[in-house]
């Protein structure tokens, strides 16, 4: 039952892993709450669905638990791995060992690599800017204490939004609010064939304002934030944020990050 129940979602599998793991903020998809009914042996199972573009989504996990398969993530090769023979946990199964196993370090990225990443980030904009034949974007100090902020606050709340966590809109992140800000959340399974600026930017290019602001002639600095946290579903991901400066404006104040 289980093979079969798989098979008959399997295009609402697809759309979960799609739509759960990476969705760039006002990415111009629109995405409604779904009412189609599901069954698993004739009993009736709450999911959560949303329909786009005439297609039924629902996550992958909440398959998993409805039908009692297992369903993980898998950080050896940056898979999403299911069991049809095993119950539902969520996580990997643990390996037999033959001596004592040793304990797994946190996993960190170095300060040397977040900046790169950063640099990449400005670099592939830059790149775009080009291609419309608009000035390249200067990289401002303040503008990237303030982007780092933004990712900080949002990173240590769960927030994933525009609007600050005390409520406050982005801009109140330095005195000047002459800004504009790309933000986007990406869950580390999403990168398993790209790295973090290329996934970053390519979405927020496929997106006509997030691309808009990126090549907008009038934006003459940028700053880059990008912090550790985990998305509404407990993934772990990465905080991206980046920040504009309206040219012949001048920042001299950044604010600390943000509480509820």
């Amino acid at each position: 039952m289980k093979k079969r129940f798989i098979s008959v979602l399997s295009g609402m599998v697809v759309g979960a892993v799609m739509f759960g793991g990476s969705v760039a903020y006002a990415s111009g998809i629109l995405a409604n709450l779904s009412n189609s009914q599901v069954f698993v042996d004739g009993r009736g199972v709450q999911l959560t669905a949303y329909n786009i573009n005439g297609n039924n989504y629902v996550m992958l996990r909440d398959i998993g638990k409805a039908v009692d398969f297992n369903v993980y993530w898998s950080a050896e090769d940056g898979s999403v791995r299911i069991e049809s023979d095993k119950p539902y946990t969520g996580i990997a199964p643990v390996k037999a060992e033959t001596s004592e196993p040793a304990s797994q370090p946190e996993v960190t990225t170095p300060a040397d690599d977040v900046d790169a990443m950063k640099q990449d980030i400005v670099d592939r904009t830059n790149a775009l800017r080009r291609e419309k034949g608009v000035a390249a974007l200067r990289v401002n100090d303040k503008l990237m204490q303030a982007a780092q902020v933004r990712a900080d606050e949002m990173a240590a709340h769960t927030v994933y939004s525009h609007t600050r966590p005390n409520g406050g809109k982005f801009n109140g992140v330095t005195d000047c609010p002459y800004m504009a800000e790309n933000i986007h959340r990406i869950a580390d399974w999403v990168l398993s064939d790209q790295t973090l600026a290329e996934r970053a930017v390519a979405d927020w290019s496929t997106s006509a304002a997030h691309s808009k602001t990126m090549v907008n002639p009038k934006l003459s600095a940028i700053g880059v934030g990008l912090a550790r946290g985990v998305n509404d579903n407990g993934d772990p991901c990465w905080y991206c944020v980046q920040l504009f400066l309206y040219d012949g404006y001048a920042i001299t104040r950044v604010d600390s990050p943000a509480s509820k």
